[in-house]
């Protein structure tokens, strides 16, 4: 009873400490060699401030306890994992209970929100050897950025509200427009860093490799290490995570607007200018701010949760992780703010030295579910937007159940029809492009917002209609850390009109439904024979 009172008056101390940081239970041993707590890391949301990362991803680094390739954590502890996690919990619970809604607030905008001008967002790509899409990249940060102005309006009635066209009058509204800059750079894990041969990608690769394989928990520790780097940078505002099959849809600068207001870049609207701006757009933007992530992400009481989450996520999970604090992004390639990626690199310290990747070790999709959690963990959901801004689809009608696991592919369906729906759904990214695309195709409709098409390519009416119901012929398989030998899997199977069945052999198949066609007739016949006698 004792220990209990204990415990949690430690907790209770923690919480109403100005600090902001969370104490792991003088009970459970602490473990450094995961990384050290040379800097108190923030777990409460909106306490983070603005730090360097604990450690360089070339050295020892909470990402990086021994041997960069493992999969495992020697000193990893289930128990004493989930006991800790359950600490910070409480302790978020406590403060949010006993804070005010003004002082959430203010404590949801960063320090130097009003200073900030300038948008740079790290694009993390995790690659194996190619980056098809260099050229595109390199046009799209050094081409499309630049100065763009943005019109903030700051509600004068009530100083928490959320949305500032929630009712589309301006009455009681002030309005200030300044002038904001955005800007890129390129960060890359190669799986195979020795193979790649793009002087410019070499540059841009990280000095070190994890090899991670498909669904495997090195692709964690591969996107823990580019955002230990991209952080390294003190003008990074953003941390957008992709691979090398996705493309940018929308220029730099349209991209830095939507990410601060949380707005749909409408591709048809904002090609025709700013002023055209449609009135459905105003009810959907938010107020201004620097701190907000973009993960659309789910629980466990989700109707987005399906059995095969409950079986390879939560339950894999539930010795090492509180249930409460597991979420899964679909996709995962999502984007974070300084503010929250700078939170998750300081869990290690959170937890005295334990490092949280090992837990996903089974885990289906290890990447899909880290980063979510890792933000529950950290007290930020209630600043993330539930939107992705990576537009990726699947086919769950395949046969293959490792075709399902893999996005549909949209080589040769690049036109401005594409563009123009996946804007409209409020994402800013394409995946997957997995062949070369014609660069001016690109520019005439993502740049120049002209009604163009993939010309190196055939397009018919099925090609074209790139929904779910159709378009059944797309490539389909091969995965980012899949090797370059594997073929891509194609689908090659028909659904029978009658049953639903496939079958290999459509003779045989015939030849059995007469046999059973026949079975059932002399079985009718014989029991009306019967009720004769």
């Amino acid at each position: 009873m004792s220990n209990d009172f204990a415990s949690l008056l430690s907790v209770f101390r923690d919480a109403t400490s100005s600090s902001g940081s969370v104490k792991p239970n003088a009970s459970a041993p602490a473990n450094n060699s995961g990384g050290g707590g040379e800097q108190p890391g923030r777990a409460s949301s909106g306490s983070c401030r603005r730090e360097e990362p604990l450690h360089s991803s070339t050295g020892k680094s909470s990402n990086s306890p021994t041997d960069p390739t493992s999969t495992k954590d020697p000193s990893f502890s289930a128990p004493i994992l989930k006991e800790r996690i359950e600490r910070i919990l409480r302790v978020q619970q406590i403060r949010r209970s006993t804070a005010s809604s003004n002082t959430k607030d203010d404590e949801g905008r960063s320090d130097d929100a009003e200073t900030k001008r300038a948008v740079h967002i790290a694009i993390c790509a995790t690659i194996v050897d190619e980056f098809p899409h260099e050229g595109l990249w390199r046009k799209w940060m050094e081409e499309t950025g630049g100065e763009f102005a943005l019109e903030d309006v700051i509600s004068t009635t009530t100083a928490n509200d959320a949305s500032i066209y929630n009712d589309g009058d301006d009455e009681g509204k002030t309005k200030s427009t300044s002038k904001f800059t955005a800007s890129a750079e390129l960060y890359v894990h190669a799986k195979n860093r020795e193979r790649v041969r793009s002087e410019w990608l070499r540059s841009k690769a990280l000095p070190i490799s994890h090899r991670p394989n498909w669904n495997d928990v090195r692709i964690v520790r591969a996107m823990l290490s580019l955002l230990e780097a991209a952080l390294r940078e003190e003008r990074t505002t953003h941390v957008l995570f992709c691979t090398e099959s996705c493309i940018p849809v929308a220029t730099l600068k349209e991209i830095a607007r939507s990410v601060l207001l949380d707005e749909v870049c409408n591709w048809v609207e904002m090609g025709n200018g700013r002023e055209n701006l449609s009135k459905q757009q105003k009810h959907n933007r938010q107020r201004l701010d620097w701190d907000r992530s973009y993960v659309d992400c789910y629980g466990r009481n989700s109707s987005r949760c399906t059995r095969f989450d409950e079986h390879n996520c939560w339950d894999i999970l539930r010795d090492s992780i509180p249930g409460e604090a597991i979420h899964k992004a679909l996709p995962g390639w999502c984007l974070l703010s300084r503010k929250h990626a700078q939170s998750i690199l300081n869990i290690p310290s959170q937890l005295g030295g334990l490092n949280l990747w090992p837990a996903f070790e089974r885990v289906w999709a290890p990447e899909e579910v880290y980063f979510p959690t890792a933000l529950a963990i950290c007290g930020h959901m209630d600043e993330v937007s539930k939107r992705s801004l990576t537009h990726s689809q699947w086919d769950e009608r395949a046969s293959n159940h490792k075709d399902r696991a893999h996005p549909l592919s949209y080589d040769g369906c690049f036109d401005d029809k594409l563009v123009s729906r996946v804007r409209r759904d409020g994402c800013l990214f394409l995946r997957k492009m997995k062949r070369l695309l014609d660069l001016s195709v690109w520019e005439q409709i993502v740049v120049q917002h002209k009604r163009a098409q993939d010309t190196g390519s055939r397009h018919s009416e099925r090609g074209r209609d790139w929904d779910m119901d159709s378009g059944r012929d797309q490539a389909r398989g091969g995965d980012r850390y899949q090797d370059h030998g594997e073929r891509n899997r194609s689908n090659h199977w028909r659904s029978n009109a009658d049953s639903g069945r496939r079958h290999s052999n459509d003779n045989q198949w015939r030849q059995k439904r007469g046999r059973d066609d026949d079975r059932s007739s002399s079985y009718d016949s014989s029991r009306r024979q019967r009720w004769r006698r």
